[in-house]
């Protein structure tokens, strides 16, 4: 395997080693997503060496690919599965073939259709490792996306090994199927578990990733999901290294008797260290995910904003599902590869839409926009590891499909027109990230901070007040109106506007308008 390493790849590192897992902002992609639009100018299309290529840009100048990554200011990109998955025919021409990829073969080999040649084993590993070096050399932490819940089919090597072993079944004998994918494994029992802890060692030592997200981790019990994170800390700065899942799963699931699955419920039962994305977040800012019609706090809904309040405290108080001992254990996010897009849902929960009537993904209209915003906003002034869904921040559509894991990939393409059409909401997007990075204390429970919640007419919000005497106010308005907002004793410089962030802000004493659906952040020195 040495002989696939890339040049300097022995002085390899995360380049955000030495950091809070606080303070990370990740990035979901689809590796093929982000070069299949033409105008991406990017040559390796759906290739891991897309990720090498720096320079690209739009025939209108603007950056694509791993540039505007980089230039956006999350710290960590999630990568959609890239180890061996069934549904593409990687020995025949993919141009037309499409798939997200939970459904895995081998899971501990890359891809062989997102490299050069998929005949020629070297050259599948080798390019992994350029690209996982590229991003590092370019800012970025790399997450991997890991099903180790299921398997492509029941015809694997785990099932010719020792059959029935590695999978539940229940008392009469049928496969149990969690997954709805056909199968579910069995991790309770040791030596899956082994092979799960080894296969994530294995891609964190040999391939250098940074970071494990576990689809649908509720079909793994709580001591294996241990397990993995304890061997992962025995590594050299092996703690930094993140590790998160869905606390969820699709159906029943015939887990032996006397274990704990890891979903919400026993976040209790997790080490620190293992983190878990949190739907009372999501359907608080944008409605539920299953009611395509049905709108949250950015739309208007009254009742969600004492919600809100609870989600930016990461649900320390208790009156969400979920009982976390710190923030750090649940991510805030409103979008993913699961679902509608942002975009996609605000135009279906919109309750001036008629009911019958189709709405116009491609318009781009002022007061969707401002519910991006503020629902974006909400998600960065959140404790806690913020997430959000390559494209999000110019407005992604899928054109109301909500499941695209085998859809077209002109479907699924990152549309890099988008960017240049909303560059006003992705220097949003940046700002946000870099008002973040500003004041971490939003991503930590800093024990010496004071924090005070505002909550009146539905408008709510907190005042964070450091030790040093600095402080920053956070207001959000779920109103069609702007509104007169107190605010309190001091001299505040206005950083976010609900449109536009920046540090050059204007002073504003005692109070001032909020304006209609935003998030509007202020500092005090």
């Amino acid at each position: 395997l040495e002989e696939t390493n890339p040049d300097g790849w022995d002085k390899d590192t995360n380049p955000h080693a030495g950091e809070s897992i606080n303070d990370a902002i990740i990035y979901e992609l689809q590796m093929r997503d982000l070069s299949a639009d033409k105008s991406s100018g990017i040559k390796n299309v759906g290739k891991f060496l897309e990720m090498t290529e720096t320079g690209t840009k739009t025939k209108d100048g603007i950056s694509t690919g791993i540039d505007h990554i980089k230039e956006l200011g999350v710290t960590h990109v999630h990568l959609l599965p890239i180890y061996d998955f069934g549904s593409v025919d990687e020995g025949n021409d993919q141009s037309n073939l499409y798939n997200w990829g939970y459904d895995p073969v081998n899971y501990n080999v890359p891809e062989g259709s997102y490299s050069t040649d998929p005949h020629n084993g070297d050259v599948r590993v080798k390019e992994a490792k350029q690209m996982i070096k590229s991003m590092h050399d370019n800012g970025l932490s790399v997450v991997m996306d890991v099903v180790y819940n299921h398997t492509y089919n029941l015809n694997s090597p785990l099932q010719k090994t020792v059959p029935y072993y590695y999978y539940r079944e229940w008392e009469d004998g049928t496969i149990s199927n969690g997954s709805d994918c056909g199968n579910e494994t069995a991790s309770e029992r040791e030596m899956f578990r082994r092979f799960m802890v080894h296969s994530v060692c294995y891609w964190a030592k040999e391939y250098h990733i940074d970071g494990f997200r576990f689809d649908l981790m509720a079909l793994h019990d709580t001591e294996t999901m241990n397990a993995i994170r304890t061997a992962l800390n025995r590594m050299p700065r092996g703690e930094e290294i993140l590790v998160y899942g869905e606390p969820w799963k699709a159906a029943a699931s015939a887990m032996q008797e006397g274990y704990f699955p890891s979903d919400k419920q026993n976040i209790g039962k997790l080490m620190d260290g293992i983190s878990m994305f949190c739907d009372d977040t999501r359907d608080s800012i944008k409605g539920s995910v299953f009611i395509a019609a049905e709108g949250g706090y950015v739309n208007g809904k009254e009742r969600l904003s004492a919600g809100i309040l609870s989600a930016t405290d990461g649900w320390l108080d208790g009156k969400g599902a979920y009982e976390p001992r710190n923030a750090s254990q649940l991510i805030p996010y409103v979008s993913a590869h699961d679902n509608y897009t942002l975009w996609d849902k605000l135009k279906l929960s919109d309750p001036k839409r008629k009911e019958d009537a189709e709405p116009d993904f491609d318009k781009m209209d002022e007061r969707t926009l401002s519910m991006n915003r503020l629902a974006a906003g909400i998600v960065m002034t959140c404790k806690g590891m913020p997430f959000f869904q390559a494209g999000e921040e110019f407005a992604r559509t899928k054109h109301g499909e909500g499941n695209s894991f085998k859809s077209s990939w002109q479907l699924n393409k990152i549309d890099w027109t988008r960017a240049l059409e909303q560059e006003e909401l992705v220097d949003y997007y940046r700002g946000l990230l870099a008002l973040r990075r500003k004041f971490q204390a939003y991503g930590t429970c800093e024990p010496d901070c004071k924090k005070t919640f505002f909550r009146e007419n539905q408008i709510a919000g907190y005042e964070l007040e450091y030790p040093n005497g600095r402080a920053v106010c956070v207001f959000y308005n779920p109103w069609e109106k702007e509104a007169l907002q107190k605010l309190p004793e001091g001299n505040w410089k206005l950083l976010c506007d609900g449109k536009r962030c920046a540090e050059d802000g204007a002073e504003m004493k005692e109070s001032m308008m909020l304006p209609a659906k935003s998030m509007v952040l202020l500092a005090r020195e």
